[in-house]
């Protein structure tokens, strides 16, 4: 667990589950490192790609948000043996399931669903509101058994659907801010392309923007590299250009980029250049407790 001070708000990098690293060529099938060595050799020099699943947990003064909700529980079929400790790490960053007041998804594949709610469809965390983009419900409840991969579906249906069905889940429009407190101001913005309504989760009105990246980018390289896209991205032509995009967002708005499969030591970070000469991701280093 990593804990950032924005000034004004405070998150906190909750690692859920990490499975054994991947082959690079596993989980980029189409992307050609032999093109950008400098890129292998700093962010995966084993060649093999180390992820986590993750949730954050944001606090503006009284109300504490959560950020999508790991891989649950489990164990979970899909990873065997993997199971999650989502509320182990809340317990250590002082926040009980009952503390939640909101919880918030970018969209809903199986390692952002696990605790939303438990088999039986009860919500874990009693006392939130649950929101999502409002373009991400509607593909899932439209597209039915082809809204993605089987296993993306069975989750969606264990965790979500019942939530749903109960009124405990709401979409929310992107046009309009989650919450505001003060100055500070929270949304959900669009950023299609690994799924239809995917969306990012940005903070603004603090001492430092945040920009909270769902799956935008799975390894610092897809910064550096855009076109070098996930196997799980359902559009990947519009998945290189929203990664441009947020790129340039980030590096002008000089925001905090938080990234919930980086390894946690480079979790939180920076990104500067420009879509020109190229973009480069600068880790917060994990000793540091906030960022000035």
């Amino acid at each position: 667990m990593r804990k950032l001070d924005l000034g004004g708000a405070t998150l906190f990098a909750l690692t859920d589950a990490a499975p054994p690293p991947a082959d690079w060529s596993y989980s980029f099938p189409k992307a050609d490192v032999s093109l950008r060595p400098d890129l292998a050799a700093r962010w995966f020099p084993d060649h093999r790609f180390h992820t986590r699943f993750n949730a954050f947990a944001l606090r503006i003064a009284d109300t504490v948000v959560l950020i999508d909700c790991g891989i649950g529980a489990g164990p979970v079929a899909y990873f065997p043996g993997l199971s999650g400790r989502l509320l182990a790490e809340l317990a250590m960053a002082g926040i009980a399931p009952d503390d939640v007041d909101l919880v918030l998804f970018t969209h809903f594949h199986l390692d952002h669903v696990g605790w939303a709610s438990d088999a039986e469809g009860i919500p874990t965390f009693r006392k939130a509101r649950y929101l999502a983009p409002v373009a991400e419900m509607a593909h899932w409840q439209e597209a039915g058994d082809a809204a993605a991969l089987p296993h993306h579906v069975a989750a969606y249906r264990t965790h979500i659907a019942p939530l749903i069905a109960a009124g405990r889940l709401t979409g929310h429009s992107t046009e309009t801010p989650v919450l505001r407190h003060g100055p500070a101001e929270l949304n959900l913005v669009p950023a299609p392309g690994h799924t239809e309504g995917h969306s990012i989760v940005t903070l603004s009105g603090t001492g430092r923007p945040l920009l909270t990246a769902g799956d935008l980018w799975h390894s610092p390289a897809q910064i550096g590299e855009p076109h070098w896209c996930h196997r799980a991205d359902r559009d990947p032509a519009q998945a290189i250009l929203t990664r441009t995009g947020f790129a340039a967002f980030a590096a002008v708005e000089a925001a905090v980029v938080a990234a919930g499969h980086f390894p946690e030591d480079r979790c939180f970070g920076v990104i500067t250049g420009n879509a020109e000469d190229g973009f480069d991701f600068a880790p917060v280093p994990a000793a540091d407790g906030a960022i000035s």
